[in-house]
């Protein structure tokens, strides 16, 4: 019977606590976020084709990698080697 005489009188100073004091909240600072600049390609004026090569796997994953890092699609980091390839020729 201690315990839950014990029990109640903890929890009748909890309420008198809670009564007492008022809510202390903390507060999240809200900022924008900045916007991201997508890097753009030197798109070419021709007509955009459809261009298939079979490479391999783990060269697949290096591109894709390097891609997410640049923030860059693919299709326009492939176009922009190969454009800059082609001029150092």
């Amino acid at each position: 019977m201690a315990v839950s005489d014990e029990f109640k009188n903890r929890l009748g100073k909890l309420s008198t606590k809670l009564a007492e004091e008022p809510a202390t909240l903390p507060m999240q600072k809200v900022e924008p976020v900045q916007q991201v600049q997508k890097k753009t390609v030197e798109e070419p004026e021709e007509e955009i084709t459809q261009f298939n090569v079979k490479i391999p796997a783990t060269l697949m994953k290096k591109i894709k990698l390097k891609a997410v890092e640049q923030d860059i699609n693919i299709k326009d980091m492939v176009a922009q080697i190969l454009i800059d390839h082609f001029k150092n020729l």
